[in-house]
């Protein structure tokens, strides 16, 4: 694990301490996160918020059938691979898409960190993949980056979403280079030499915000 710079000197007292965790698609924060889940953090996962938002507001359907037609929904549900397939090709589809439901994520996401709040805990991470895209890591207390080889990201990527290689291209290709995070994050985890050397990693990690 890199230790960064800290940029935030604020951290200390009796109050949510709020840790941002992202990476780039397949870099592995999706392992990371459960290992911090079996250390007994709290995570609020943003892709299980997107997930909910497009299972259960009907607002969020009847936008995607309106603005990038029927062929996205089908018995009244979005046909979430189809429309993901579709955003990731079109850039500015895609911003249009996320300027509409990013007001929705973030205040499902304050929601529940009101909740930990209020339960008194100390951290809470919050897993999201546009954590510094949507400059949503303004507001945390640190940044951690998983970060992997780009080579790695695309077979994992072709192997995980069953994808052709030009299609795992184009969903690195839709977030922010991985490298570019590395200048917003406090800590990066490599996630480019195995498990164990992971696992290693989120020792010291675990180790650092169980003393904050």
């Amino acid at each position: 694990m890199e230790k960064i710079g800290l940029k935030r000197s604020s951290v200390g007292g009796n109050y949510l301490k709020k840790i941002g965790l992202t990476g780039g698609i397949a870099t592995g924060k999706s392992t990371s996160v459960r290992m911090l889940l079996k250390k007994g953090f709290k995570i609020i996962d943003s892709d299980k918020i997107v997930g909910s938002i497009l299972d259960e507001d009907e607002e969020v359907l009847l936008y995607i059938k309106d603005e990038f037609g029927c062929k996205f929904v089908c018995d009244n549900k979005i046909l979430k691979r189809d429309f993901g397939e579709y955003i990731f090709s079109h850039d500015s589809e895609r911003i249009r898409y996320e300027d509409f439901i990013m007001p929705k994520i973030l205040k499902c996401i304050d929601k529940e960190f009101k909740f930990y709040e209020e339960s008194s805990e100390d951290i809470c991470i919050l897993d999201a993949p546009i954590l510094i895209e949507k400059g949503i890591h303004l507001s945390m207390d640190y940044v951690i980056l998983v970060w992997a080889k780009r080579d790695q990201q695309i077979s994992r990527i072709m192997q995980r979403d069953n994808l052709n290689r030009e299609s795992a291209i184009k969903r690195i290709n839709a977030q922010m280079d991985i490298d570019i995070k590395k200048r917003f994050a406090d800590f990066i985890i490599d996630n480019s030499k195995g498990e164990e050397c992971l696992k290693d990693q989120i020792n010291k990690l675990s180790l650092f915000l169980n003393n904050l």
